[in-house]
């Protein structure tokens, strides 16, 4: 079984797999970064296909629902798998219905965008530490790659 790297693409790993790998990283960041103590229940995360083509958006959170969207098929590799769940789940712990949206500069000005992009610079290469072997571990168990002719390998 080929061994699985920040680097690894997911479109090499297939659904099943990317989906393990971040319900192990949005566990992760339950326990270690908390959840938004002003919201009634905890978060639903759902690692789904875009339905926007071309929109090339990776993840969105929903004040609203209290929900998180990871585009997995926007995404290219583990890394950015990871990064993204971070990201959103920054903005699960900011008050984005009372103050995000009142911001009048730009959106990379914002600084409820600047905390998200710090967190993911600061998390992930914890959260790859703490979780590479047991990504790797459940992926011997489980995981097929593929290669660029669509040939899996062991």
């Amino acid at each position: 079984m080929a061994k699985i790297y920040l680097k690894t693409k997911l479109n090499t790993l297939g659904r099943a797999p990317t989906v393990r790998i971040a319900n192990m990283v949005f566990r992760w960041c339950q326990r270690n970064l908390g959840v938004n103590k002003r919201k009634k229940w905890a978060p639903a995360w759902y690692v789904v296909k875009s339905w926007d083509d071309g929109g090339g958006d990776m993840g969105e959170y929903d004040a609203y629902d209290n929900e998180i969207f990871i585009y997995y098929d926007n995404i290219p590799d583990v890394r950015e798998l990871i990064r993204t769940i971070i990201h959103e789940w920054t903005h699960q712990n900011q008050p984005i219905l009372t103050k995000y949206y009142k911001y009048p500069g730009s959106y990379s000005r914002n600084p409820y965008e600047r905390a998200a992009r710090y967190a993911e610079l600061k998390w992930t290469p914890v959260i790859w530490n703490e979780l590479k072997n047991k990504i790797n571990k459940q992926c011997t168990e489980g995981c097929h790659l593929t290669n660029s002719k669509g040939k899996t390998t062991a």
